[in-house]
């Protein structure tokens, strides 16, 4: 790889300074238009996790991936990049390879409850009832608090005949939404336990 000569990379940087500026700094002029500056596009790394995490929100989720995997080359011990791109991942369904990226942001972070609830949801849309209600399991280790990993894991007992089971996840559930001012999740808590009345 060709190094770009200091000079030029201290231009760069400085774009926002005046060309006068500039060249009263390094002591010369440089043999380039400052316009040509302006084409010049260094992602830095939070750049880039906040473009991917902007993509992700637009719904654009082949540029997130793109961008998360190109923030994954130089931060690959980043668990919260692997679990968005994984996110990413499922929208598309992928599930697959969202399955091995919330694999790998589990391998680095253990103890992350979000990233087990996730991977067990999309287990669930795997069709992998089990091993969906095991990430629940340990989501809720990681965070007895955890109103989701309640509601989904009461929908992994219902949809394997478990009506017992599920009840009392949807009770828990219900009860943690409405300690936390989730409303939305209590009332549909409240609907899964009239129905299984």
């Amino acid at each position: 790889m060709k190094s770009i000569p200091t000079a030029v990379t201290l231009i760069a940087l400085a774009s926002v300074f005046e060309l006068s500026r500039v060249e009263s700094a390094l002591g010369y002029a440089p043999k380039f238009q400052i316009e040509q500056l302006k084409l010049i596009s260094v992602p830095t790394s939070t750049n880039l996790l906040e473009e991917a995490a902007k993509k992700q929100e637009q719904e654009d989720y082949p540029g997130a991936i793109a961008d998360y995997t190109e923030f994954i080359k130089t931060h690959p011990n980043r668990g919260d990049a692997y679990s968005s791109r994984g996110f990413s991942k499922a929208m598309l369904n992928d599930l697959v390879g969202a399955i091995k990226d919330f694999d790998r942001a589990i391998e680095l972070d253990p103890n992350s409850a979000d990233v087990y609830n996730s991977r067990g949801n999309v287990n669930a849309m795997a069709g992998n009832p089990v091993q969906s209600i095991r990430d629940f399991n340990r989501a809720i280790r990681c965070d007895r608090n955890f109103a989701d990993a309640y509601y989904n894991r009461a929908i992994g007992r219902h949809d394997l005949g478990d009506r017992q089971g599920a009840k009392v996840d949807f009770n828990r559930a219900a009860k943690l939404f409405q300690q936390q001012k989730d409303l939305g999740g209590y009332y549909q808590a409240r609907e899964w336990i009239n129905k299984l009345r």
